[in-house]
């Protein structure tokens, strides 16, 4: 989803008891002052028309958060405002804005997304998801179209700041169009990612792209299935992101598309576990 922006993750990464120092994710489509280190930055679709070149960042290593955070998602959590996900680990989970995953979840499998799938900074994806990724990488390869890696797994301290940041830029109202609140982001679950690797990454305008085509066409085939489809942010609560793919399973992305439901009706009628 979007983030947009991010997204925001593939050899093998493992939790570390030490958190590792916060590194800083710039918006490539806005120049702006230098950010405190501690927030984790990703392009908005609202702000393409300024785009300002890119530079290589990095993304630090996954690791659990507290349940204790402040912030506007942990009061809601902690008052039941949503159905907070038993195990997000189930690649079906329903991650929806009356749903969220807990602030201490992050996948214990994520693998670091390798160089040559063109990733923007250092990802991670789960294991499962990222052994996909690589399948659908090089059939598009085979088939012509060169792919990047924009965003990939973002955990709920990384997703708490960049909700923040978009809704002191441009409104809460906005931002909760095209960015998740903490805990509600598909990127947490370490099967999402954020596919670019052209000059309108980012925008609608990607999904009439090669690459974003070849994704509409395929991404299917391996496992990938597009959140926020054209048309249906009546029902999905965000705009269309064409660049936004979660990882399912082969057999769910399937059945997935032969339905024609959007990702979260079609999750909605799989076995759901609430706390």
């Amino acid at each position: 989803m979007l983030i947009f922006l991010v997204g925001v993750a593939a050899g093998c990464a493992v939790m570390q008891d030490e958190e590792p120092e916060e590194q800083v994710i710039d918006d490539p489509f806005e120049e702006q002052e230098e950010e405190p280190e501690d927030l984790q930055e990703l392009p908005s679709p609202c702000d393409a028309e300024d785009a300002a070149d890119e530079r290589e960042e990095t993304e630090p290593e996954p690791v659990e958060q507290n349940d204790g955070e402040e912030g506007v998602l942990d009061e809601q959590y902690e008052s039941g405002d949503y159905k907070v996900i038993a195990n997000g680990d189930y690649l079906l989970a329903l991650v929806t804005k009356e749903t969220t995953l807990k602030s201490s979840y992050s996948p214990g499998d994520l693998r670091q997304i390798p160089s040559h799938m063109n990733p923007s900074y250092e990802m991670y994806l789960r294991s499962e998801a990222l052994e996909h990724l690589e399948k659908l990488y090089q059939a598009a390869a085979e088939d012509g179209i060169t792919l990047g890696i924009r965003s990939a797994y973002r955990s709920y301290s990384t997703q708490k700041g960049l909700f923040s940041d978009y809704v002191s830029r441009h409104g809460e109202e906005e931002a909760n169009r095209f960015s998740a609140r903490p805990g509600q982001s598909e990127h947490q679950l370490g099967t999402t990612v954020d596919f670019g690797g052209t000059a309108v990454d980012f925008t609608a305008e990607f999904g009439q792209t090669p690459q974003g085509k070849w994704l509409a066409g395929n991404a299917h085939k391996y496992g990938f299935a597009l959140s926020y489809p054209q048309n249906k942010e009546h029902i999905t609560g965000y705009i269309y992101e064409p660049w936004h793919f979660r990882y399912i399973g082969v057999e769910a992305a399937r059945e997935w598309k032969r339905s024609g439901l959007t990702l979260s009706e079609y999750l909605e009628g799989k076995p759901q576990n609430f706390d």
